[in-house]
């Protein structure tokens, strides 16, 4: 007889018919069944009154569908407890639709598994400061969860995006159960304060032009190219600001504007320009 392990919108369940297979996979297996092993796996179960001892455990969840669409989220993920995976969720979100405020609590904690979010401060003045844009693969408030406070900054979704949400309670207790994966957490808001450290540097020490110059410099590659709203993501000035920089680049013969996409066409000659302005 083979059980099936199935999901339904993200839980995975055992069939009523088998109670036993669930109390048995938890009490024994919590230690070593992790996602890595979830996807088409075979047992030897002694202890059940079913005449055989293979049992094939079968995963077909949005969640696992989910991890298993980006590398990075995977490599996080991959050692999680199955009582954690249990308890995620997926979550999708058009552009500007996923919004978390600054000064606010919210119980959840989130893996940004598609798509691009703003994290900056906003004044009540109306004026803000970016200060990261996540890629896939970043947390989002896992500081707040482990310290339990408010969001320091707010969340926005600048393209839509594919999240994996967990309770703040299980994220904390995922930390503690999973070494592998708090040492990747580790890593994380490690690099997160690296990057918050040279974004502060360029926003206190350099010139408009020049954290203009840094980011197509940082950014672009012969081959690709950066619009005008994700410029003003990474440089602290106005919109106005970065459309008059942009002109006297692309007067300067430094770089290319076509429909809106800005590509670097001399790299040597913004450098120059960059150096001048020391």
């Amino acid at each position: 007889m083979s059980l099936i392990l199935t999901a339904i919108s993200g839980k995975i369940m055992v069939w009523d018919k088998c109670p036993q297979l669930k109390s048995v996979l938890n009490k024994n297996y919590s230690k070593r069944l992790h996602l890595v092993d979830i996807f088409h796996i075979k047992f030897d179960i002694f202890s059940l009154f079913y005449s055989h001892r293979e049992v094939e455990l079968i995963v077909l969840a949005s969640v696992y569908e989910t991890i298993q669409s980006n590398s990075k989220v995977y490599q996080l993920v991959k050692t999680a407890p199955l009582e954690i995976l249990e308890k995620m969720t997926v979550k999708r979100y058009d552009t500007q639709e996923f919004k978390l405020a600054q000064g606010s609590q919210y119980p959840n904690t989130y893996i940004l598994v598609a798509g691009e979010v703003k994290v900056y401060l906003a004044a009540e003045t109306g004026k803000s400061v970016v200060l990261d844009i996540y890629q896939p693969g970043m947390f989002i408030g896992e500081q707040e969860a482990i310290v339990a406070q408010p969001y320091s900054a707010s969340i926005v979704n600048i393209s839509p995006v594919t999240l994996l949400q967990i309770s703040n309670a299980d994220f904390r207790e995922w930390t503690m159960r999973d070494h592998r994966f708090a040492n990747s957490l580790i890593y994380n808001l490690s690099e997160q304060i690296y990057h918050l450290t040279k974004r502060t540097e360029r926003y206190s020490l350099y010139s408009t032009r020049q954290q203009i110059g840094f980011c197509l410099l940082t950014d672009l590659t012969d081959q690709t190219y950066i619009t005008r709203e994700q410029v003003t993501y990474r440089v602290d000035t106005s919109l106005r600001n970065v459309n008059r920089v942009l002109k006297q680049l692309a007067e300067l013969e430094i770089i290319e504007i076509n429909k809106g996409r800005i590509r670097l066409i001399n790299r040597q000659k913004l450098q120059q320009l960059i150096r001048i302005e020391d």
